[in-house]
C-alpha cells in the first residue's frame, strides 16, 4: 500500500482508514445479527445507556468529539426514535439528552454482539504485536483479509445462545463486583460511602464476616453479581445485585437471586431481607416472584439514603405462582 511506504508521515491517514474499516466491520456485524444500528452512533448511545441523561457538552467531552458533532448526531438519533431531548431546568440554553423507551429496548440485548466485536478486535490487536509500524501493517492486513469480520460473527453466534452460569467469588473477578454495581448505581443515583467500601473490599466486608458473593458468567465473561451480607447470626441481606447493560433479559438476575436463596437455606438462615427503591420496578417484580414480600415502611436504621423499599424473603411466597415466576425472569433488572 502507498500509505505504508510513507512510514510515520502517513500515520494519521492510516489510523483514519483503519477506523473506517473497523466501522465497516461493526456495521456488517450488526446487519448480520439483524440489528439496525450504525457503529458511528455507538459512543453517544452507550454513554447514555451507562451514565444516564446528560447535556451535549458533557457527552462531547467524555467521548472526545466536538459539541457540534454530538448535537448533529443527537438530532438524527432523536428523529430515529433512539433518544429524547428536553430542556435543562437549571439552564434554558442547554438541553439534556436521554434514551427513549424504544432506545432502551433496542440496546437491552446488545451484550452478545458487543462482546463478539470486542473479542475479535482484541484478538486482531494481539496478532499484530511488535514495533508500531510493523504491527500496524499486520493489523491492516488482518482486517482487510476479512478474518476479523468472520471472527465477530462466529463469536456472536456462540454468545447469542449461551446460557448464564453462576459461580462463587474468585479473586480474579473482584473488579467486576465494583464495575457492574457502580454502573447501575451511577445510572440512577450516586455511589454512597457504604457502597464504595463494600464494593472495594469484598473479601473483608462481605466474605470474612460470613457472607457470600456470586457471579453470573456467559462463556467465561462476568456479566452479573450478587452478594449476601451477614448482619448478625442468622440474619442476611441480599445486596449488590446487578446485571450488565446489554445482558438483561436472559435470566441472569433470576439465577443470581436463586443462588443467594440457596446459600441462605444452606446456612440455615433465619431472615433474608433486601432494600431497594421504587424506581427499580422490574427488579422489584423479580424479587417478588422469587419470594420476597414487601413491608409497609423502609427498614429502620437503613444503611442507604436511596432506600424506600424493604422486603423480606418468605419461602412459601416463591412457590405461589410458577407461571409468573417464569415470566418475571425476562424482566430487566
Amino acid at each position: 500500500m502507498f500509505l505504508q511506504s510513507q512510514g510515520e508521515l502517513a500515520l494519521g491517514s492510516r489510523f483514519k482508514a483503519l477506523s473506517e474499516s473497523l466501522y465497516t466491520i461493526a456495521n456488517a456485524s450488526y446487519r448480520a445479527a439483524g440489528i439496525d444500528l450504525d457503529a458511528h452512533w455507538f459512543p453517544v448511545l452507550r454513554y447514555l445507556q451507562v451514565k444516564g441523561p446528560a447535556g451535549v457538552s458533557a457527552i462531547a467531552s467524555a467521548i472526545g468529539q466536538t459539541h457540534s458533532a454530538v448535537s448533529q448526531l443527537a438530532t438524527k438519533l432523536q428523529r430515529a426514535g433512539w433518544i429524547t431531548r428536553r430542556g435543562d431546568r437549571g439552564d434554558a440554553r442547554r438541553s439534556v439528552l436521554d434514551l427513549s423507551a424504544e432506545g432502551e429496548r433496542r440496546l437491552a440485548g446488545m451484550g452478545p454482539i458487543w462482546y463478539a466485536i470486542r473479542r475479535a478486535a482484541a484478538a486482531a490487536v494481539a496478532r499484530s504485536g511488535g514495533p508500531l509500524m510493523g504491527a500496524l501493517s499486520k493489523l491492516e492486513a488482518d482486517i482487510n483479509s476479512g478474518r476479523v469480520q468472520r471472527e465477530v460473527l462466529a463469536e456472536h453466534a456462540r454468545l447469542r445462545i449461551a446460557k448464564p452460569d453462576i459461580e462463587p467469588f474468585r479473586r480474579e473477578w473482584r473488579e467486576h463486583f465494583y464495575r457492574i454495581n457502580a454502573e447501575w448505581l451511577e445510572r440512577y443515583w450516586t455511589i454512597e460511602d457504604i457502597d464504595h467500601r463494600v464494593l472495594s473490599q469484598p473479601e473483608k466486608l462481605v466474605l470474612e464476616p460470613g457472607g457470600a458473593i456470586f457471579y453470573a458468567l456467559v462463556d467465561g465473561e462476568v456479566i452479573g453479581t450478587c452478594a449476601m451480607l451477614q448482619e448478625s447470626p442468622g440474619v442476611f441481606e441480599l445486596t449488590k445485585m446487578g446485571v450488565e447493560t446489554g445482558w438483561r433479559g436472559i435470566g441472569a438476575g433470576r439465577l443470581l437471586i436463586e443462588a443467594i436463596i440457596g446459600e441462605f437455606h444452606k446456612r440455615r438462615g433465619k431472615t433474608l431481607f433486601l432494600e431497594s427503591n421504587a424506581k427499580l420496578g422490574p427488579a422489584l417484580k423479580l424479587y417478588e416472584s422469587a419470594g420476597f414480600v414487601h413491608h409497609p415502611a423502609p427498614r429502620p436504621g437503613s444503611h442507604y439514603q436511596r432506600s424506600d423499599v424493604y422486603m423480606i424473603y418468605e419461602a412459601k411466597a416463591s412457590k405461589a405462582a410458577p407461571k409468573q415466576k417464569r415470566a418475571q425472569g425476562k424482566q430487566r433488572m
